[in-house]
């Protein structure tokens, strides 16, 4: 009786052993076949930086999946075109005014497990600006990078930075 609970402690053991050697094999972070579904929408809020002034906005995100898989062989990416677009709201001494917030890029998707992806973004973006700056209207090249965490639905949670957007946000895949 002993000798047989040993044995099957032992071949549990070793089942074990061999299961999670095959399992961080399969999961290698940065390899696989990620699969996403080609339409992103989402809402992201946080601070637009224009000059020295610091405000809050609101964008929403809109992306198209233009190649599943990457440039990089032996890394699990993709490319996106996104739009992001929304209001600012600016303050002076004297009012408080909204302007338009803008951009359009490419996203550079590198995924590091079925959870985590990380990107990097480049590409136009400007603002539409109130009457108290001037009314005008700016553009500038945009670079930047950011995070996502993939939850089991369609729902994802994202963190972005770049030289006029630090923010964080929701999106759905569709």
């Amino acid at each position: 009786m002993m000798k047989s609970s040993k044995l099957l402690m032992l071949a549990g053991a070793i089942f074990i052993q061999i299961s999670a050697h095959h399992a961080l094999a399969a999961g290698e972070p940065w390899k696989g076949q990620t699969e996403v579904r080609p339409v992103e929408l989402g809402l992201m809020a946080g601070a637009a930086i224009y000059g020295n002034e610091v405000n809050w906005s609101s964008l929403a995100t809109m992306a198209y999946l233009l190649k599943n898989q990457g440039f990089l062989d032996e890394i699990d990416d993709r490319l996106w075109i996104e739009m992001e677009l929304g209001p600012t709201f600016f303050s002076t001494a004297n009012s408080n005014q909204t302007g338009l917030q803008y951009s359009a890029h490419l996203r550079w998707d590198f995924s590091y497990n079925e959870t985590w992806t990380v990107y990097s973004l480049g590409g136009l973006s400007g603002f539409g600006l109130p009457k108290s700056l001037g009314s005008s209207f700016t553009i500038h090249p945009r670079f930047g990078a950011g995070v996502q965490y993939q939850t089991k639905a369609a729902l994802l949670f994202r963190g972005e930075v770049s030289a006029e957007f630090i923010g964080l946000g929701v999106a759905l895949n569709f």
